[in-house]
């Protein structure tokens, strides 16, 4: 009985042996399995934030509706109207952790927050998000003056909280030199309340998203070159508008003022409009009731060399049902004006062309930025 027992605790022995390697063989499966379902999320997640352009050098502006040079980074344009914006707080930790990762690899320190203060240490990305990532756009996509083949800034993500480093003026600052990644070394703050000086703004915008006209959607229809006489409307069929010019003197303490919506051709004349004693006013008046009509305004005394033409988006929205960006742009040439001494027309000589565009727009890949 006794050898027969043997055999048996023996046999048993050997078979919880056999169990018990079993099950380890699948925890091991099991954990190599979420080790791999990790990875494959996270490398998911790396894709999402592939949208964005990191900038060479940045700064603390969002330059929402500029253009994108491949070389140069945003391009203003001077003459641009003012862009809407708004700001929302990012609740992505995706995007949080991208957008921190960006800031600390690009040389930047954090100047504020709830972990602001000396002693910081780790490498843990936590402690680097500051509660401070924007996500800044426009207010309506169809205000971006998009042309075709050129990418345009239409979304910023800003670190309310950190700033460029500047070693020669601030010393308090996070030790992670450019190109350095979070995680790869202990961040540390030098003197918390050291004094704030230099480059730091209302934050450090660490990415842009580009979009760009999708030229297969676009279209294009443009009434072509037509007169434009004085005192006289003439219709404009093709853009639903009529347009007339006029001469209008601007009188101090006069009952003739200029017309409200009022846009100057050119920023010197809109910066010395004060001192204008007369100005050629070319009215634009929409067939559809819910639009507004626009006069645009020529100095036409003193004269302003350089401010005879204008040309502009004036009408623009989004097609709900299309995602279609919708809009007209007009433009005026004056070739020859001239007043008397008595401030009546002398000469007068001008066209105008106005244009209807559609088109839908797309994501440009950071791929296609690559110098």
């Amino acid at each position: 009985m006794k050898r027969s027992f043997e055999k048996h605790g023996g046999g048993s022995a050997l078979a919880l042996a056999i169990a018990c390697a079993f099950l380890l063989l699948i925890v091991a499966c099991a954990s190599t399995s979420g080790t791999s379902m990790d990875t494959h999320k996270k490398g998911l997640e790396s894709v999402t934030e592939k949208e964005y352009v990191i900038p060479k050098k940045p700064v603390d502006r969002h330059f929402i509706g500029s253009a994108w040079s491949k070389q140069f980074g945003p391009v203003e344009d001077p003459l641009a109207a003012d862009i809407q914006i708004k700001k929302e707080k990012s609740f992505s930790g995706v995007q949080q952790d991208f957008a921190a990762n960006a800031g600390f690899a690009l040389g930047a320190k954090l100047i504020a927050g709830p972990q602001g203060e000396a002693g910081i240490q780790g490498s843990s990305l936590e402690k680097s998000k500051m509660e401070g990532v924007e996500i800044i756009t426009p207010v309506s996509l169809a205000d971006i003056p998009f042309e075709p083949n050129i990418p345009y800034i239409v979304e910023a993500l800003r670190l309310a909280n950190f700033a460029i480093r500047d070693e020669a003026s601030n010393k308090a600052g996070i030790n992670v030199s450019a190109g350095t990644a979070v995680g790869s070394g202990t961040a540390v703050l030098e003197g918390g309340s050291a004094a704030r000086r230099g480059t730091e703004g209302e934050g450090l915008v660490v990415a842009y998203k580009l979009n760009a006209i999708d030229l297969k959607s676009y279209a294009k229809q443009d009434s072509g070159n037509i007169s434009l006489a004085l005192e006289k409307w003439i219709d404009i069929p093709k853009a639903n508008t009529r347009a007339k010019a006029h001469l209008q003197l601007i009188e101090a303490g006069a009952s003739r003022s200029l017309p409200r919506n009022l846009l100057w051709a050119c920023p010197t004349a809109n910066a010395k409009s004060r001192d204008m004693v007369a100005a050629w006013i070319v009215e634009l008046r929409p067939m559809d009731p819910r639009r507004k009509s626009l006069s645009i305004a020529f100095p036409a005394f003193p004269v302003i060399e350089d401010c005879q033409q204008f040309s502009g988006v004036i009408y623009s929205r989004i097609d709900p049902l299309t995602d279609k960006i919708m809009r007209q742009k007009v433009s005026v040439m004056v070739m020859e004006s001239e007043v008397t001494d008595a401030m009546k027309p002398a000469k007068w000589a001008a066209s105008i062309s106005i244009a209807d565009e559609s088109f839908n727009i797309r994501l440009v890949n950071p791929s296609e930025m690559a110098q």
